[in-house]
């Protein structure tokens, strides 16, 4: 029970860093799965071209 005390006291402005940090990570992998479908879908459209 003492863990949970401690986190208690913890200060907003520690709980709104640890947040932002959780939402940026979130937000990056986010893009970067969209980066890498974009890229993929940009392949498919390159090899059927005819050239």
């Amino acid at each position: 029970m003492n863990v949970v005390t401690n986190l208690m006291n913890w200060d907003p402005v520690a709980w709104l860093s640890i947040l932002m940090v959780v939402m940026a990570v979130v937000i990056i992998t986010f893009l970067a799965f969209k980066v890498a479908a974009l890229i993929k879908h940009d392949a498919e459209a390159h090899k059927q071209q005819k050239p």
